[in-house]
């Protein structure tokens, strides 16, 4: 299956899905800042200036996705332990 997109549709789109990811991110990312915290862990609000939503690999500026969705199907990475700090 392949999809392509040009022109101002492919850099709206790019805009869209990007703006969706940071905003994931940020939620995520505040969801484990809370989890931290419920779990004792002092969190210094200077080292939260250094960390970014927008910083991460899975962000991909470029607009070029290659999906093999058979290899993708049932296959999830495995979830992390409320209760474990690695």
């Amino acid at each position: 299956m392949s999809l392509y997109v040009s022109g101002p549709h492919q850099a709206k789109s790019l805009n869209l899905v990007t703006n969706a990811v940071v905003l994931w991110n940020t939620v995520y990312m505040g969801r484990v800042i809370e989890q931290l915290q419920r779990e004792g862990i002092k969190i210094d609000l200077a080292d939260l200036e250094h960390i970014s939503p927008a910083r991460f690999d899975h962000i991909n500026p470029y607009g070029k996705f290659k999906f093999e969705v058979n290899k993708l199907i049932g296959r999830f990475r495995e979830l992390r332990s409320p209760n474990t700090h690695s």
